[in-house]
Formats: C-alpha cells, structure tokens, sequence
C-alpha cells in the first residue's frame, strides 16, 4: 500500500500546516474557548475562504471535487493545531452525508452555501440512553398531514446555538426500542419554534449541548435518504465522521509528542538536557511508535473509504487503538513534563482536554473492540462453514 503524497496533496498539507500554526496561537484557541460559542467565527469564515471546506465537494456544487485522503490531510493538521470549531461537524454531519444520500436539490441548495461558510451543520444523534447504539433512540416523527412532528432530546449536540441545520435520527413507524427498523434520517433547520438548546459541562474546548425538539415541522424535503431507512444510512455516515476523528486524533497526538521532545531538549537537569538520557528517549520512542501505528491504521481506513468500499472493521481498529494507546501518549507527555504541561499557558493542557472530549466521542475503545471481535467471529464462522 503506497501512502506516498502526490503533488497536489503534498501543497494541501503544506497549506494547511502553515495556515494553522499563524491562526491557532494559544493566545487564539483560550479566546475562542471562553467566547460564548466556543469558536471563532471569523476563523471559521476564513477556513471556508481558504477552500477547505469544500474540498470534496464537486465543483459543480462550489467546491474542489477533492478526495477523502486530500481532506484527511488537512483534517489531521487541524488536529495538530487542537483546532475547536464547527468544521468537522460540518464535514461529517453535512457534507459528506448530503453528498452520499442526498437529493439533487439538496445538493445544489445546501453544499455551495457550506463551502463558502454560510451554513453550519451538526449531528444530533445520542439520547441520554442511545450514545453508542443508536437502535436505542425513542426521538420520533409522526407524520401529520403530509408533514412530520418531530419530538425528542438529543444529548451530546456539537456548536447547537449556532447550527443552520441538525442531522438527527428519529423514529418514523412505530416499533419497540432497541429496534433499527423505522428509522430516518432528518436534515432539521435550526432557529425554528419548538427546538430548545442547554449547555452541558464538558472538560474539552469545544461546545457541547442538549438539544430538545417538541413538535418540529420536518417535511419530506427535510429526509436524507428514504423514509424509514434511516439506519443503514446512519451507520455509514457515523463511520465516515469516525474515520475523520482518528485522523484528527493523530494529528493532536503528534503535536503532544513534538512540544514533549522539543521540551526535553531544552530541560535542563544535572547540568544535561533531560532528553539525553535514555529512559526519557526510550519514553519518547514510544510515544513516537504509538502516534505513528495509529495514523497508518487511520490512512488505511480513510483510503478503503476513499475507494468506495467498507471499512467497518477498519475504522474499528484505528478508534479503539488511538483511544486506548493515546492515552498513553498524553500521560508519557505530561510525566516528561512535570508541572510544566498543566500550564494553562502552555498548549499540552489543550491536547489532553481535547483528547479526552474525543476519546469518548463516537465510541471509547471498548466499544470498538468489541466491533473487531464480532468481526472476526463472523469470518471464523465463515471459515468453518467452507471447512465444513
């Protein structure tokens, strides 16, 4: 497998490498944490100017016809900036589903408007008891005289106050829980009567709400996909934003283990640079091995989706991987740093409050394991049947 950069891509990375280190300071990223929405949207209007948001979109639809690797390469230098703001809940909950399952007018109505930053879309999918399965869910829509009343909570919904459009899963016939038959796929506008909004206390920069809709008007130009075939559609796109973070995810990685290794060089202890003896080399070789193992099983992921193919299990290994042995990057980082990687002033705190917001997001590793081992029940069962 060759992940070697063409041309192209190698100026989209150099692009977004440099765009990022002027624009996300950490004077920056404190001031947009403690801004009212959690995000700069002057940063966000000059993300859209500088093309990355429409970079997969077509150019028939105001975009730059990219690829999912080309995007993945500017997804991970954001993650390497601890860059918080609606662009990947935008990428993941509005483009790339509507380029996947939409309809032709909600292509040409909703994507141009997207690449040039004028509309922000978010997922709201988790329910106090449906994080993780969403076959869970009790948010329903009831079809009332041609239209759908929609009615539910959503726990967990990335930048709601500021959201132009929910992508929310909601019951459409009616079926006992824990069901994934009856399911749609709703393109929500935001600002309409009937949706309230609350923060939640999280311990990462970015915003999170609870988003309760009562009796929103949804119509059938509002559906993504089929009426009540919203649940394979749902886990295609939950994939798709899943792959996307294991990239950001590496990104963040590599840019604890790059401010680690250049702190070590500047330590000074016992009249030498900590970074000269070995246990603190062997430390960091390690640390280095982790990020380096999780962003190839991110790639390998990313480019089978990239092809048009599945890569459930994929995706599986590289969240459970990066959530279970990043966490030993971070802790490597901050023991290598002492009192120093606290510093509210210093960008390690950022990398670990952002890591720990995205660890659990989508799925801890727990959950992801056990997707490997039902996928590997499935081909040993396969094996057997062809022994057999």
């Amino acid at each position: 497998m060759d992940f070697a950069l063409n041309e192209i891509q190698e100026v989209f990375k150099s692009t977004a490498n440099k765009f990022f280190k002027e624009k996300c300071t950490i004077t920056a990223l404190r001031a947009a944490e403690a801004s009212e929405y959690h995000y700069s949207p002057t940063f966000y209007k000059e993300i859209a100017e500088m093309g990355f948001l429409g970079l997969v979109i077509p150019e028939e639809y105001g975009g730059a016809d990219g690829s999912l690797i080309d995007l993945a390469l500017v997804v991970e230098e954001a993650g390497a900036a601890i860059f918080s703001s609606p662009f990947a809940s935008t990428l993941a909950y509005g483009v790339l589903p509507i380029l996947k399952f939409g309809t032709e007018n909600q292509k040409r109505e909703l994507l141009p408007k997207i690449a040039e930053g004028k509309l922000i879309v978010t997922g709201a999918m988790s329910e106090s008891q449906a994080h993780y399965d969403l076959s869970y869910i009790t948010a329903t829509a009831v079809e009332e005289g041609g239209t759908y009343s929609l009615t539910g909570k959503k726990m967990f919904v990335p930048y709601a106050p500021n959201a132009d459009y929910f992508l929310t899963l909601a019951r459409t016939t009616e079926s006992h829980n824990a069901s994934n038959k009856g399911l749609s796929l709703f393109l929500v506008k935001g600002n309409q009567a009937g949706i309230q909004i609350n923060p939640l206390q999280t311990i990462g920069s970015d915003g999170l709400y609870e988003v309760e809709f009562e009796g929103v008007t949804v119509t059938d130009a509002d559906i993504l996909g089929s009426i009540n075939e919203g649940w394979n559609l749902v886990q295609q796109t939950i994939e798709l934003a899943t792959a996307l973070q294991c990239i950001e995810l590496t990104g963040l990685l590599h840019r604890a283990t790059q401010v680690t290794n250049d702190y070590v060089k500047e330590r000074h202890q016992f009249k030498r640079p900590i970074g000269s003896f070995q246990s603190v080399q062997h430390r960091l070789a390690d640390m280095y091995t982790i990020v380096e193992g999780g962003r190839l099983a991110a790639y390998h992921a990313i480019s089978r989706l990239d092809e048009g193919v599945s890569a459930e299990t994929e995706v599986a290994i590289a969240k459970a991987f990066i959530c279970k042995e990043g966490q030993k990057v971070l802790v490597g980082a901050h023991q290598l740093h002492g009192g120093m990687g606290i510093d509210m002033d210093y960008p390690l705190q950022f990398c670990f409050r952002r890591f720990k917001t995205m660890q659990l997001n989508l799925g801890p590793a727990h959950v992801h394991i056990k997707k490997v081992a039902k996928s590997l029940g499935n081909e040993s069962a396969s094996v057997a049947q062809l022994v057999n």
